[in-house]
């Protein structure tokens, strides 16, 4: 790293240089880049190089483009300033690129032509990674629906060569939101911490406990004995309140797990974050739910303004809730329940099978495939996908009096719950991979003002109690967001929950790959 610094210092000396260009080309989409300078190149020097590579130059019929001395040099600027934003810069050749620039001018015309696809080869490259990260999630996870941002690479390039702007379309480009910008001061105040030492604690060790506290700024404790008193309670509540534990100021087994996470794990689970925050638009909306999965938590935002915080059940990890993006379609008061195939296999067959009563005990009706009523005598658990099977609605309904609707591929949907119980249990990932919602109809409500509904909670109690499915179509677009942020920093601090779904470490072992 130190000779990277000192060749990327020696780029910004070079910053200063004089330079003369011309372009041809139409200002508002730049279709060719091309000076006086520009060579031809030979169609063969382009085999081994990514598409990316290849249609660019394609699109520029083959001439180079790295002609200007400032557009190399600010981009040899760029990539020392693209460390902080977590990319893995040691993916391209810095020091080739740094002596070509500097020796530019005595290069022969088959150096200048390496030497440009080079650049362009260094500059997709660092761009993708700072823009939409190094993994591309839809192809990592099955589970996983990542809108990413939409970009014209070909045009960035060219645009930034013709206008002398290579540093600011990757400041135009990189995400700029809170979180995103949030997790990379986590990052830098993590890798200024001193080495980490106290780890392997016990309940015994106070003095080490109360010197953790002071190292992660949750406390400062004017004596460091054995004493339990306020001050170590209250500093150990902020500690267990950032780690999502809840802060009862005891040294309970979830604390100390939490106290003995190394600071190079904590980076490590901060930079994984930070590559997720690339996965995601950088606008989620005037109006959205953002349920976050390892929290087990539901934020409503209107306008941009944190209205109302829920509990929620999330899958188990072996029936994940998927990570997605969409918009509110419809509100359903007691909704049916159509059982999905994985709990139809797991659950209802073997259970089924084994008493037939179990369908009118759990007010379930059987359909054929010509939408005729079975039976439960007449059921066959051998042909059992040849049916469809739906409970009615009302109280003892699995989703409960009131379901989310929106568009997706998984089939999944936020819910109320006939088990209210469930949601005082400290694990939360219990359900079938839909989001159960604790007082869902106050985030009904909630929508349905932002929606400008006539609808008030008094005639919604009404339909519940009638037991008749009703569905409320939503018109305003309210975006839903599920995702999966195991760290992130707010005005609570820096915030680390569990990787409930074990994704972390997989992923950070394709980051440094």
């Amino acid at each position: 790293m130190k000779k990277i610094c000192l060749i990327l210092s020696i780029a910004f000396i070079l910053n200063s240089c004089n330079w003369n260009e011309s372009l041809l080309g139409d200002k508002d989409e730049i279709k060719q880049y091309r000076l006086p300078e520009s060579i031809l190149i030979n169609k063969d020097k382009l085999f081994t190089k990514s598409l990316f590579v290849k249609n660019f130059y394609k699109e520029n019929n083959y001439f180079t483009v790295w002609i200007s001395q400032k557009n190399r040099t600010d981009f040899l600027n760029q990539i020392l300033k693209l460390k902080k934003e977590g990319v893995a810069i040691e993916k391209v050749d810095i020091s080739y690129l740094l002596f070509g620039n500097m020796r530019f001018d005595s290069l022969n015309k088959y150096e200048k032509i390496d030497l440009d696809l080079a650049y362009t080869d260094a500059f997709f490259t660092m761009l993708k990674q700072a823009v939409h990260g190094k993994v591309n999630p839809n192809k990592y996870y099955s589970d996983w629906v990542a809108p990413q941002k939409q970009l014209d690479f070909n045009q960035l390039l060219l645009t930034a060569l013709n206008e002398n702007k290579v540093e600011q379309t990757f400041t135009d480009n990189i995400p700029n939101n809170n979180y995103y910008n949030g997790i990379k001061e986590a990052i830098a105040y993590y890798e200024n911490l001193p080495k980490d030492t106290l780890v392997g604690l016990h309940n015994s060790d106070v003095v080490k406990i109360k010197k953790k506290l002071d190292y992660y700024s949750d406390a400062v404790f004017s004596d460091l004995n054995t004493d339990l008193n306020e001050e170590f309670k209250d500093g150990l509540k902020k500690f267990q309140k950032r780690h999502g534990i809840y802060p009862s100021g005891n040294i309970t087994e979830e604390t100390l797990n939490a106290l003995n996470v190394s600071k190079e794990k904590r980076l490590e689970q901060l930079r994984v974050n930070l590559e997720r925050a690339r996965w995601f638009y950088n606008d989620l909306g005037e109006n959205y739910v953002l349920v976050n999965l390892p929290e087990c938590k539901l934020f409503l935002y209107e306008n941009g303004n944190l209205v109302e915080t829920h509990d929620v059940i999330i899958g188990k990890n072996e029936r994940r809730t998927p990570v997605l993006s969409s918009v509110f379609s419809n509100l359903v008061i007691n909704p049916t329940w159509t059982v999905p195939p994985t709990i139809l296999k797991n659950d209802l067959v073997p259970k089924a099978s084994a008493s037939r009563s179990y369908f009118a005990n759990h007010r379930m009706t059987i359909y054929d495939k010509k939408g005729k009523v079975v039976e439960p005598g007449n059921w066959n658990p051998s042909e059992y996908k040849s049916y469809r099977y739906v409970q009615k609605p009302g109280s003892g309904n699995a989703l409960g009096l009131i379901k989310f609707d929106f568009p997706n591929a998984h089939s999944v949907y936020l819910h109320d719950t006939n088990n209210r119980s469930a949601f005082a249990q400290k694990k939360r990932d219990l359900s079938s991979g839909c989001v159960r919602v604790k007082d869902p109809f106050e985030l009904a409500m909630r929508i349905l003002e932002i929606e400008g509904s006539t609808y008030n909670r008094e005639q919604i109690d009404t339909l519940v109690v009638r037991e008749k499915t009703k569905i409320i179509p939503l018109k305003k677009k309210v975006n839903v967001h599920q995702l999966y942020w195991t760290a992130w920093k707010d005005d609570q601090g820096i915030q680390f929950r569990n990787d409930i779904y074990s994704l972390d470490d997989n992923l950070y072992k394709k980051l440094i790959k």
